[in-house]
């Protein structure tokens, strides 16, 4: 008979053995990742089909509030991971080790669709109403892209959704550096400070610059910075409340920005970014005060889509335009609705299994073998040894 603690030990052995972030054990987390996801696809989905509005409500910013969404959780999740990197290693390898594992978790599929996207010239970088279109492939934005550096000096995104990858890539290098910044306190002062200061740059920006727009990332600070708001409250006593609130006020949340941009959508670059920056501040104060979801369906479901919202992200482009535009005349519209719905789903979860997941592997191991050399130096014990 297996006794309790060795059931323990099998299922650490078994969780320690995949690749897992630090939302593993927080639903509500896999709930937001998920609307964020399914706000994209839908909002490019509807645009697509010049399906706008639904009565008053304006649908078009949907896209643009599900990447405000995901800067939120991003910076939550990877906060927990630097949490536990800075308890596993010195300063020296803190940074480093963080990068490793970023860059093995996003570098493989973007490289992987600037590939495909290039060698088969696909028009995918912007989408319109019943069409997709191009841009021109040159060796610099072909390697901006690669890198995730593209911008408008270096040329577009060849895939339109890469777009927000630079600001990832941007925030990856800021956190660290705010984790040390908060971590000798559990104040939300400083980070509350910080965003001030971020909303009064973004202001600024829109006010008195007639290049906001080239300054998108300076724009989105602000989106972030509650994300780690709501990592710096996780680390405090709180009262929480019940679980069942936390599906309503983010499904709510979005709705009423939804609302209250189409009121102000004539007002178009101040209204789109207040609105933002107003949604994810409330979600990040929010979400360390909600009890964990717990129906199964509902966590399942949440789960697997966030398990493969990145391949979503950055294959739905392809699905709606090889299905929607490119066989548009050629099948019945349910037989391409069903086409789009196996495509949708099985991309990504094919690019998980066969790029994502093994090289998210890959990167944890390079890490974690970082993390026994350091205690097998420090240390001394022989014990440690058979970690190697």
């Amino acid at each position: 008979m297996r006794t309790d603690s060795g059931s323990a030990a099998g299922a650490s052995g078994a969780r320690a053995n995949r690749p897992t972030d630090a939302a593993d054990d927080l639903p509500n987390l896999d709930f937001l990742r998920a609307v964020a996801v399914l706000l994209v696809l839908f909002g490019h989905l509807t645009y697509f089909h010049g399906r706008i509005t639904v009565g008053p409500v304006w649908l078009v910013p949907m896209g643009a509030l599900g990447v405000s969404i995901f800067f939120v959780h991003t910076c939550i999740v990877l906060l927990l991971s630097l949490e536990r990197l800075w308890a596993n290693q010195g300063r020296t390898e803190f940074f480093l080790s963080f990068m490793i594992r970023r860059i093995f978790r996003i570098y493989p599929l973007s490289m992987t669709v600037v590939l495909v996207v290039s060698a088969l010239r696909l028009p995918l970088a912007e989408i319109h109403t019943g069409y997709f279109s191009g841009t021109p492939i040159h060796l610099s934005n072909f390697i901006s892209n690669l890198l995730l550096v593209q911008s408008d000096a270096h040329g577009p995104s060849i895939l339109g959704p890469m777009w927000s990858l630079p600001y990832e890539m941007g925030m990856y290098l800021l956190l660290p550096g705010l984790f040390l910044f908060l971590h000798p306190t559990k104040s939300l002062a400083r980070i509350f400070g910080l965003w001030l200061i971020s909303i009064s740059v973004g202001l600024a920006l829109i006010l008195f610059s007639a290049h906001a727009e080239a300054n998108t990332f300076l724009l989105y600070v602000p989106c972030f910075l509650p994300g780690v708001m709501a990592y710096q409250l996780r680390r405090t006593k709180r009262h929480e409340f019940p679980a069942f609130l936390w599906p309503g006020l983010v499904v709510g949340l979005v709705a009423t920005t939804l609302v209250l941009r189409s009121l102000f959508k004539h007002d178009l670059v101040l209204s789109d970014w207040a609105h933002k920056w107003v949604m994810c501040l409330v979600l990040g104060l929010a979400v360390p005060f909600l009890g964990q979801i717990s129906a199964r369906w509902l966590v399942k479901t949440a789960h697997l889509i966030a398990k493969y919202s990145y391949g979503i992200y950055l294959t739905h482009y392809f699905c709606i335009w090889f299905v929607f535009e490119r066989l548009h005349a050629l099948l019945p519209s349910m037989v391409r609705l069903g086409l789009f719905t196996v495509l949708v789903a099985g991309l990504p979860v094919l690019f998980y299994h066969l790029l994502e997941e093994p090289l998210v592997l890959l990167g944890k191991r390079l890490v974690t073998r970082s993390e026994r050399v350091n205690a097998i130096a420090s240390s001394g014990d022989v014990y440690v040894q058979q970690l190697e």
